[in-house]
């Protein structure tokens, strides 16, 4: 049973004292996306939850994107970064995971998710591409990330690369891209990053 928006925007409210909340119209529907701190163990960050308006004053729930969040001690955490852009009917989300300190079982890598919003308010998934690598390149000598550098000469290699890939794709929800295209993702999260934080600063 679905939760009217005044029970959903009480809870928020109530719980979050860091919570704030927008409303935006594409194509003629109504959205409405909650930003939320958290502070849970030992990690903190924003998380972005977005929802399409209803008929009956509920709310569906379509995707959640984390902004921020830091995970670990100052000496040693994971850090992802995220980002959301909205360009006529289409919504671009920006994810980007990095290490900071002595800390290497943690990934690095970056993804971009497009949705377009059809005429009927539901989205439909353009495009999701990801490069990712799960480790730091010294920490994980044994598995199939280390042909993402090292050649592949044997069957055994191609299929541990082939399930590293495929492992990589279901965790992360994208197509694992290549060499210069891998580059050119990470290069335009970067800057799709760097503009979250001139909005910031206006």
């Amino acid at each position: 049973m679905k939760k009217p928006l005044f029970t959903l925007l009480m809870l928020a409210t109530s719980l979050l004292a860091e919570a704030t909340l927008k409303h935006i119209t594409i194509r003629g529907t109504d959205f409405t996306y909650i930003t939320e701190d958290y502070d849970v163990y030992d990690s903190k960050g924003r998380v972005l939850k977005f929802y399409r308006d209803e008929r009956n004053y509920d709310l569906k729930h379509l995707f959640n994107l984390t902004l921020n969040d830091k995970t670990g001690s100052c000496s040693a955490r994971s850090v992802e970064e995220g980002f959301m852009e909205i360009n006529g009917s289409t919504i671009t989300l920006y994810t980007f995971w990095d290490r900071q300190g002595r800390i290497y079982d943690v990934p690095y890598g970056a993804r971009i998710m497009r949705y377009e919003v059809q005429k009927d308010g539901t989205l439909k998934l353009l495009s999701s591409k990801l490069y990712i690598e799960t480790a730091k390149k010294s920490f994980d000598k044994e598995s199939g990330m280390r042909f993402l550098w090292e050649t592949l000469k044997t069957d055994k290699d191609k299929a541990a690369f082939k399930e590293y890939i495929e492992n990589a794709q279901r965790q992360y929800k994208g197509e694992f891209v290549f060499g210069e295209d891998a580059k050119a993702l990470i290069k335009e999260v970067k800057a799709a990053l760097d503009r979250k934080m001139a909005k910031r600063w206006k």
